[in-house]
């Protein structure tokens, strides 16, 4: 098979993947919540933008340090896209010249294409508020969207330029890979500095700023641009080049498991000794089997991630929404509760799944009760934590309705959903 052809017929596989995981994700429920979200978000930038303030306000340095630090996050979206196989190294080791020319030339055009749609998508979200930040000359915001499309792509270039095994008279050789120095500097620094200057600098420097970096990028993508002779020289780093695929390839599944179950995830466990203590303490005169689902909890490079995004996120959108009506703030309380539960629903499927567990002498009620006890452990600091941030930003008479909301959906995880799902996943 033909390198271009493999690698349509890999984007295939996993646009079906996506789509079939796509419908999964935007069942009725989930898109009624997308749109009741989608609008309040709208309505409240509406009023903040409509808002009579003064000009003092919209040039604060807080606005100025928000925007760069949206556009800043928005650079990390869109990785560069390969769908290599850990079988490739085998399959494919002969085929260097050939995968470099052809097969990494289509995952750059993809991987571009990709970014670029989010970059703009982020662009878009910010415009207005830089509109009032007097960046309202259509030049600067066009530089603007052309500096950080153009640098999310010198960052894709050497994303695929780390791919190769070359001579270090090629290559740049001040970091290791993947240095954490290397990613503060190139996706943090660098931009966040540019950036501050072109939304701060006058027309005319913005002007001179275009073509110096108009010239510099040029150097950069003539650099690393792989030629005919180039490929000639490089081979690739098959470890280095399958690790990165299947990295990229994780991150997707995860976002996916937010919200619907995806098999064949592999599971890794990391030991977090700042835990160690409380994990005494919590698992002190409990069951076996109470201690084992919170360790397999408190050390899954997972499940633990996921619930603390996931509570961050339910506190930044209450935040962020502090003047919408009551009834939003008790269902994002009541969302975050939810996908709290969907997600530690594995970690009792995976428990069972292993046959010395199930060679426990301990009956599927005890288990689903001591289940229940490692959940409410998660649940209620997160409960009580919403309910001091809600206290905070609330009218006082409000909060009595969502902490009891919040109970009552806990009441409902605790009684109902979490036996039906179980043994959903046990049949």
């Amino acid at each position: 098979m033909k390198v271009d052809s493999l690698f349509q017929e890999r984007l295939r596989r996993a646009q079906k993947t996506n789509v079939r995981y796509l419908r999964l994700l935007f069942n009725d429920h989930f898109i009624l919540f997308l749109m009741i979200a989608l609008g309040a978000g709208i309505l409240g930038y509406r009023d903040l933008l409509t808002a009579h303030q003064s000009v003092t306000y919209w040039h604060s340095i807080w606005w100025q340090a928000i925007s760069i630090v949206w556009l800043l996050v928005g650079l990390q979206f869109g990785n560069l896209v390969t769908y290599f196989k850990p079988a490739d190294r085998l399959y494919l080791f002969a085929n260097d010249h050939d995968i470099i020319k052809s097969y990494l030339a289509m995952a750059m055009r993809l991987s571009a294409f990709y970014a670029s749609v989010w970059q703009m998508i982020f662009i878009a979200v910010i415009a207005p508020i830089l509109w009032r930040m007097d960046v309202d000359n259509w030049s600067r915001l066009f530089f603007l969207i052309i500096f950080v499309i153009s640098y999310k792509m010198l960052l894709l270039m050497y994303e695929r330029d780390k791919l190769f095994l070359k001579s270090r008279r090629l290559t740049i050789a001040i970091f290791e890979p993947d240095a954490i120095a290397e990613k503060i500097l190139f996706r943090f620094l660098v931009p966040g500095t540019l950036l501050a200057f072109i939304i701060g600098l006058s027309t005319d420097q913005s002007n001179v700023m275009v073509i110096i970096w108009l010239l510099f990028a040029g150097i950069v993508v003539r650099y690393f641009a792989v030629t005919e002779s180039k490929s000639q020289l490089f081979a690739i780093d098959w470890l280095r080049a399958t690790s990165q695929a299947q990295v990229q390839q994780q991150r997707t599944l995860h976002f996916f498991a937010l919200f619907a179950e995806v098999p064949h995830q592999p599971k890794t466990i990391k030991r977090r000794r700042y835990l160690d203590s409380l994990l005494k303490r919590l698992t002190k005169g409990q069951g076996s089997l109470f201690q084992l689902f919170l360790t397999r909890l408190a050390r899954d490079t997972e499940i633990l991630p996921l619930i603390i995004r996931l509570f961050l996120v339910g506190v930044v959108l209450v935040i962020a929404l502090k003047s919408a009506p009551l009834w939003l703030i008790m269902i994002i309380a009541a969302a975050v509760l939810y996908l709290i539960t969907f997600q530690m629903l594995p970690l009792y499927d995976d428990t069972q799944k292993n046959l010395w567990t199930r060679l426990i002498p301990i009956s599927k009620v005890e288990r689903l009760k001591s289940f229940a006890r490692v959940q409410m452990i998660v649940a209620i600091p997160v409960i009580l934590m919403m309910f001091v941030i809600v206290l905070f930003i609330r009218p006082l008479n409000e909060t009595p309705v969502i902490l009891v909301t919040m109970l009552i959906v806990e009441f409902i995880m605790l009684k109902f959903y979490i036996p039906k799902n179980s043994h959903k996943n046990k049949k």
